[in-house]
């Protein structure tokens, strides 16, 4: 077994001091921030039949992306479809490459 290295021992000791005071309260003041321009996110919950949801596992897999995401170009790509040009569909392929040029990398890890 290696032994740890400085930085590894420090994020050992820092993680466990978080975990401890993880329900500690905030300061007075403290303010959250948001990362990142425009408005915050919005969350939508969609009930999906069990195959359903199995269809949107394998697509996501085949495409090495979260469920999520996805889920979130499917959407949009119906959305859009209406504007589309009559050329043809959205290439998956081409917007998923596009999405990966402007997703960090960990957000794009499959589940």
């Amino acid at each position: 077994m290696s032994e740890k290295t400085p930085i590894e021992e420090l994020l050992t000791e820092v993680s466990a001091e978080s975990e401890a005071r993880r329900h500690d309260p905030l300061p007075e003041g403290a303010l959250g921030v948001r990362q990142g321009d425009g408005a915050a996110p919005r969350v939508l919950s969609v009930r999906l039949t069990d195959l359903q949801y199995q269809r949107l596992v394998a697509a996501a897999a085949e495409k090495d992306l979260p469920v999520s995401t996805m889920a979130r170009l499917a959407i949009l790509e119906q959305l859009d479809s209406s504007t589309r040009p009559a050329s043809g569909p959205i290439d998956l392929n081409a917007m998923t490459e596009a999405l990966r040029k402007v997703i960090r990398p960990e957000f794009l890890k499959a589940s």
